[in-house]
């Protein structure tokens, strides 16, 4: 590839590619929903880097790997692609098990750098790509890598690929630091108090020189360029990550360069598709769609949706109540409560572990933060939430939002780690709503708590609702009892009541009937229900739809090993960490948490059956 020649006929097979790969890509994401603009935008630069580069002897890592799929398309994958994100097909991200073109797993953000690093140093005679988000670059993860690289690594080369989006807009990323910078309230103060000596003449202009002088000096300081260079890095760029010969040649040269190298590329996310181009944020990662009109078929209302409905009807009322996201606002169902509340919304970026501690800093001064954050990601700040929350036993509230199995996002996304996660740390209140109606009831509670910190989990999804039976209210460690039987004790916490009641008749059916039991508070237990009922049923069953150890049924293991009570507990609960994507439905009763599998478990438990 050295001496490739770069002509115009080329160049034009290449565009007539680009078509087809966008084309692809619009077709198979409406049909299976996926992370539509983020491709997009990188056609040409992936188009170019396969040009270049010997994969997979060279190595491509992605960050974040939701920007793979044109990679996929030009690796072998194109056939099976219409399997996007279905049950055992072509997954959303990055893969090793998928493909050996895939070398390292890339689900969150901000680990290429390191990977990378560690790759380039195992492999010196192989090149080593990593094409990186400006949003995810302001990660502190990779903050450090860009750090520790300096001018070890000859043979890494890192793109930066400026589309100026994350899932959100950006905030506080490199690509638009220098903005936010000649903007700030302490930069505008000292030129608004420079001009106001304008007027005064000679001295006025002289001032005014230098600030100008300064000025320039700052902003090259902070452009990428500037930094890349006094981190130890050649730097290429501005490119134009839509110009096929421009990206080709560069990348050329990138590679005949001793590195690191740095290159920034401009793209836009969305590209050659309007209703993306339009709505970027929309198409960033979209449920199947009408490609015509991109309209998403509408379902009912989203646990998200009556969390952000129900925080701005508490935030109308109390100026002390603050929400904070990490780059996903709207995702998490905030975006009205932006739109109504912006200095009382504030979004972190792609900074989970900064959002965790800035939230300490509101909760010590006396404000009401809640910290809405996919249950995944929540896995990023354990060392913030542990130290900074737990230990000074702050009242932070924290939304986990898509709890338990998410579906289509496969293994880096599913939520099945915050039951156990939270339970381990020092001080945290952990509760799962059953229903809708009790999530509006928690938060309700929620706004006056200040005893401790809590976790809030509810799944992805419509909310679940009580139709035709008796309403209740929370109240924390305490149960409620929806159905009332013999024999059997049936405890559901979070989405597992619905799928309990769901199976309900065929469970009467087998002669596996009992009492169902809404237990939304997991940590602090209902211990007086425990103590009082637990002796009156034959066989007793938790149902969790998270990680089986350190969950809800080991919660209750503990206290009744504590209180020296001897009952065998039957705990229905995930036992893999490495769930697939797929639909969530199918892998709920692929895991025995939904329908005739779930049936099976319970009825296998009670036969002394594993």
């Amino acid at each position: 590839m050295e001496k490739m020649k770069v002509d115009r006929q080329y160049i034009s097979k290449l565009q007539n590619e680009s078509q087809e790969i966008r084309d692809i890509l619009v077709e198979i994401t409406s049909k299976n929903g996926g992370h539509l603009a983020p491709n997009l935008g990188v056609v040409e630069l992936t188009q170019a880097i396969m040009e270049v580069f010997n994969l997979p002897q060279d190595k491509l890592l992605f960050d974040v790997g939701h920007q793979s799929y044109v990679y996929k398309l030009l690796t072998g994958r194109k056939e099976r692609f219409k399997t996007l994100r279905t049950k055992g097909g072509i997954g959303p991200f990055s893969d090793p098990k998928e493909s050996e073109y895939d070398f390292f797993i890339a689900g969150h953000a901000g680990s290429a750098l390191s990977a990378g690093a560690g790759i380039a140093k195992a492999n010196p005679n192989q090149k080593v790509i990593v094409v990186i988000g400006d949003a995810s670059i302001a990660n502190g993860h990779s903050l450090e890598a860009l750090n520790n690289i300096g001018e070890n690594l000859k043979n890494l080369i890192v793109i930066l690929n400026d589309n100026e989006m994350s899932i959100g807009k950006n905030v506080g990323s490199l690509s638009n630091f220098f903005g936010k910078l000649m903007i700030s309230n302490a930069y505008m103060n000292i030129r608004k108090d420079v001009r106001s000596v304008m007027s005064k003449g000679k001295v006025g202009n002289q001032v005014k020189s230098v600030l100008e002088r300064i000025e320039h000096s700052v902003k090259q300081f902070f452009l990428p360029s500037s930094i890349s260079e006094v981190l130890g890095y050649q730097f290429l760029g501005v490119i134009d990550g839509h110009n096929l010969e421009e990206l080709i040649k560069n990348l050329i040269r990138a590679k005949e360069m001793e590195g690191p190298v740095f290159i920034h590329v401009k793209t836009e996310k969305g590209k050659g598709f309007q209703l993306a181009e339009e709505n970027k944020e929309k198409f960033h990662g979209i449920s199947p769609f009408n490609p015509e009109t991109g309209e998403v078929k509408s379902g009912g209302e989203t646990y998200s949706n009556i969390f952000g409905s129900k925080l701005v009807e508490l935030a109308e009322k109390d100026q002390n109540i603050y929400a904070i996201s990490a780059a996903m606002v709207k995702g998490t169902g905030l975006g009205e409560f932006q739109n109504r509340f912006e200095e009382r919304c504030i979004d972190v970026g792609i900074a989970e572990g900064h959002g965790v501690t800035f939230s300490a800093g509101l909760a010590i001064s006396g404000k009401k933060p809640y910290v809405a954050i996919y249950s995944t990601f929540f896995q990023r700040a354990i060392d913030q939430l542990i130290h900074d929350v737990g230990l000074q036993n702050l009242p932070v509230r924290f939304i986990v939002d898509r709890a338990g199995i998410v579906g289509e996002d496969g293994k880096t996304h599913q939520g099945i780690h915050d039951i156990n996660m939270f339970l381990t740390m020092p001080n945290y209140k952990v509760l799962a709503p059953t229903t809708g109606k009790e999530l509006k009831s928690i938060l309700e509670f929620s706004k006056n708590f200040e005893e401790s910190p809590l976790a809030i989990r509810f799944p992805r999804g419509n909310a679940f609702e009580l139709e035709g039976m008796a309403d209740f209210e929370f109240e924390i460690g305490k149960w409620q009892e929806v159905k009332r039987g013999e024999k059997n004790l049936y405890l559901t916490t979070g989405a597992m009541l619905e799928q309990i009641l769901s199976i309900e008749k065929e469970l009467l059916e087998r002669g596996l009937g009992g009492t169902i039991v809404s237990c939304s508070s997991i940590r602090p237990l209902d211990e007086n229900f425990i103590l009082d009922e637990f002796s009156k049923y034959e066989n007793i069953f938790t149902f969790e739809d998270g990680y089986e150890r350190g969950g809800f049924g080991d919660e209750i293991l503990r206290f009744l090993n504590e209180k020296k009570i001897k009952i065998n507990i039957n705990k229905i609960a995930l036992n893999s960490v490495a769930i697939p994507h797929g639909s969530r439905n199918i892998l709920l009763e692929d895991y025995g948490l939904r329908g005739k599998k779930l049936i099976e478990r319970i009825e296998g438990s009670i036969n002394g059956e594993k």
